[in-house]
């Protein structure tokens, strides 16, 4: 496989959580690639082991006793070893410190040189670009990013208000719309039940009534089932296409040294 990728930027996927996001991320690079024939397309490698990372959410409310993290940084390592040298993590979650701060650590004691990109970070930076003059935004998320201080952090730092729902709402509501067993979007992978349609009408208009001028999307699953640009009167900010795009400005800048290198080595 290296000597197929050896002298390329290639992108990894780690997927697997949950699995559909995985393919929705493959398929936003495509999308964002400008490419006139198959040849002109980025390689991606995605890589699925959704039944070896626990769920991101159980572990840190105290559900599951291993942390993610570090498959996690197992199946980056293996995207690494099939020449990967552009990983994303297409989950949220697994960007809150307790699990990400593993992830890098692990990468660090097996001296990885793959660049892995930070999709939150990477999200507000989409905002700051795309949208620069609002100042108050809403996050749709899992509990568990909900109940970190991963956005709240972000959102500071970059210079906005944040609004999120009250507790009962967020479990009642948002949460239910990614996990409900029956329902929910984990439960229901390529399609969109009658119940999460109902559900997300409820939570946009909740940050609507609370002056939200965006949405995150901060849950990969959200990717299924909105599309930016499909509620008239609030920005909705994808968190997957936002990683997407970052991923495919680093393969290209990862491209460009590549080409430097070669003409700068190559005998005259």
């Amino acid at each position: 496989m290296n000597d197929l990728t050896g002298t390329d930027s290639v992108i990894g996927i780690a997927g697997g959580m949950g699995p559909e996001a995985g393919g929705i991320l493959f398929n936003k690079i495509l999308s964002h690639t400008k490419a006139s024939k198959d040849q002109e397309h980025l390689s991606v490698m995605l890589m699925s082991l959704p039944k070896y990372i626990v769920d991101r959410t159980l572990f840190l409310q105290g559900a599951e006793s291993v942390n993610p993290g570090i498959n996690i940084a197992k199946m980056i390592l293996m995207l690494e070893s099939a020449g990967a040298t552009i990983v994303g993590i297409p989950c949220n979650t697994s960007h809150v410190p307790e699990i990400y701060n593993v992830i890098l650590q692990q990468l660090d004691l097996m001296n990885s040189k793959a660049k892995l990109v930070n999709m939150p970070f990477e999200t507000c930076k989409a905002i700051k670009k795309k949208y620069p003059n609002i100042t108050k935004v809403g996050l749709m998320a899992s509990n568990g990013t909900y109940r970190s201080d991963l956005y709240k952090d972000l959102f500071k730092q970059f210079g906005y208000d944040i609004i999120l729902p009250e507790a009962e709402f967020q479990n009642k509501v948002i949460h239910s719309i990614i996990y409900n067993p029956i329902y929910g979007i984990k439960a229901n992978a390529g399609k969109v039940s009658a119940e999460v349609c109902m559900w997300i009408e409820q939570s946009l208009e909740f940050f609507r009534s609370r002056g939200a001028e965006c949405i995150v999307l901060g849950c990969t699953e959200f990717s299924s089932v909105i599309e930016p640009g499909s509620v008239p009167d609030i920005f909705i900010v994808d968190s997957t296409e936002c990683l997407a795009v970052a991923l495919v400005n680093e393969a290209r800048k990862q491209q460009t040294r590549i080409r430097s290198e070669q003409i700068s080595t190559t005998p005259i």
